[in-house]
């Protein structure tokens, strides 16, 4: 955003070659925005980072227990997730070109479902681009709401002064 905040990427994905090489992906498409990238190979070891970072956007593997079956897997995590903050940005990752997955991800609060496929940085990153778009979006709203009713708030005290004065001394606005 325009603001200089910075924006917050992780990425939870069981196979560190591929985490990390989206890590790098995402840090080099977006050199003029000032991301920090996190990556972790399980939900558990990223919600113990997510209070702290409070990352706007969470890239997301559905298949987290394909490598370890005790570890939690996608959906739980996004629960976990939404949970501690509606506002994250869920991208859910998968292998799986499935329509019940993509539905059952938005259901529970996705913002996007991704295919992984020879295409699959390309669609990320035009994910993360809509992400950041409507986040600033969503920032120049709340800033022009705020304007708005400051701009209210004076005109009703110049018309309460108004009253006032015409109330104390009628003479002085009948002249």
């Amino acid at each position: 955003m325009k603001n200089g905040k910075e924006i917050g990427i992780f990425i939870v994905e069981d196979n560190e070659v591929f985490s990390q090489t989206l890590k790098s992906d995402i840090e080099t498409s977006f050199v003029k925005l000032p991301v920090k990238v996190q990556s972790f190979g399980t939900g558990e070891a990223c919600m113990k980072r997510f209070n702290e970072a409070k990352p706007q956007v969470v890239i997301l593997d559905y298949h987290l227990n394909g490598k370890n079956p005790d570890a939690a897997d996608g959906i739980k995590v996004l629960d976990w997730i939404k949970k501690e903050n509606i506002d994250t940005n869920v991208i859910m990752l998968t292998q799986d070109d499935n329509i019940d997955i993509a539905l059952k991800s938005f259901r529970h609060g996705a913002s996007d479902y991704v295919v992984k496929s020879e295409t699959v940085f390309r669609k990320i990153n035009y994910s993360l681009l809509y992400q950041y778009k409507m986040m600033e979006a969503n920032h120049n709203a709340a800033r022009y709401k705020q304007i708005l009713f400051v701009t209210v708030l004076c005109i009703i005290i110049v018309i309460g002064i108004v009253i006032a004065i015409q109330l104390i001394n009628p003479s002085i606005i009948n002249r």
